[in-house]
């Protein structure tokens, strides 16, 4: 016998299949403190993905790729800062990749042990990943989480840029 709270710790069902990202509806977004004056926020285009659920719904795999040297902050000077070899190094390495090692449900949707690479180095990342909507062969999902940027080889002093980074994404699958 299933309790009300009971079903409101498990996800929204996703269907079984093979997903892909894609379209302007999936955007990355990220906060980070700056100067230790106020918070910087920005944006990077997904420029693809792809996800693996099973016939329980649970993920099985997932990958998202982003666009290092697409990154808007609103100002063009630091952009290009950010995007240049102190940072991301875009130039070198223009795709920042998240992919997921273990996943497991968590309230309405999955806890994410991920990987994100960038810069040519690899950190860990954990996500707290949402279903937003599920409507036939499209899903929209919500996935926030918080990474210390230290773990990418980023040498700048806290004092100027904080180490940690809020994410908050938005993507849009459709079955394969």
């Amino acid at each position: 016998m299933s309790s009300q709270a009971d079903k409101a710790l498990r996800p929204t069902a996703v269907p079984a299949g093979r997903w892909t990202v894609g379209g302007p509806a999936s955007t990355a977004r990220f906060a980070i403190r700056d100067k230790l004056i106020h918070t910087v926020r920005g944006s990077l285009p997904v420029t693809g993905g792809d996800a693996v659920t099973d016939a329980a719904g649970q993920v099985v795999s997932a990958r998202v790729e982003l666009d290092a040297a697409g990154i808007m902050t609103g100002n063009a000077r630091r952009d290009r800062d950010v995007q240049g070899r102190r940072f991301l190094d875009a130039e070198s390495h223009p795709r920042i990749v998240v992919e997921a090692e273990t996943t497991t449900t968590s309230g309405g949707g999955w806890a994410v042990r991920a990987r994100l690479s960038a810069r040519g180095a690899t950190c860990p990342v954990d996500l707290e990943v949402t279903p937003m909507t599920i409507e036939g062969e499209r899903v929209r999902m919500h996935v926030t989480g918080h990474l210390d940027r230290t773990g990418l080889g980023m040498r700048v002093p806290t004092f100027v840029i904080g180490r940690d980074v809020e994410l908050d994404v938005d993507l849009d699958f459709t079955r394969l």
